[in-house]
């Protein structure tokens, strides 16, 4: 079955369901599905009646081409129609997600200016105790200063 002309050690993948593909190591094996026999299809049968047949070659009828005419421009009219309702449809979903796009983004508005609230609050407590930290020390300095001041005068 196989040589060693290809890369792979074979020249060709074996046929299935054939004894080359039953010693296949990398053959597929399907158990489920039974195996059929080939069928060929078999050639139409001539007509050797000398007459014209319906396969062969003719001459066509005459066709309704008003008739035609008329069918597509239903069609076109009932397409007309389908698209007309499915823009309808559309423009509604999209006042719909335009309403709820705005009160999401009205809620998130809200948020962020909590959110700014919140971090000034934050700002303003923190200079509040750095304020009065700065004063304590100032105290506290001016404390020794007079401390040292009378140590030295006497």
């Amino acid at each position: 079955m196989a040589s060693s002309n290809s890369p792979n050690g074979a020249d060709r993948l074996p046929v299935y369901g054939t004894k080359e593909d039953a010693k296949d190591e990398t053959a597929v094996l399907d158990f489920d599905r039974p195996r059929q026999p080939r069928v060929q299809t078999p050639e139409p049968e001539e007509q050797h009646n000398g007459g014209l047949t319906p396969n062969g070659p003719g001459i066509l009828g005459p066709f309704d081409w008003d008739d035609f005419e008329a069918r597509y421009e239903k069609a076109l009219v009932e397409a007309d129609e389908q698209e007309r309702e499915i823009l309808k449809e559309a423009e509604s979903l999209a006042k719909y997600f335009q309403v709820w796009s705005s009160a999401a983004s009205a809620y998130d508005d809200e948020r962020a200016v909590k959110r700014l609230q919140t971090r000034q609050r934050f700002v303003n407590i923190a200079e509040e105790k750095m304020a009065q930290r700065q004063q304590h020390h100032e105290e506290v300095v001016r404390a020794f200063e007079s401390a040292l001041a009378l140590l030295r005068s006497t």
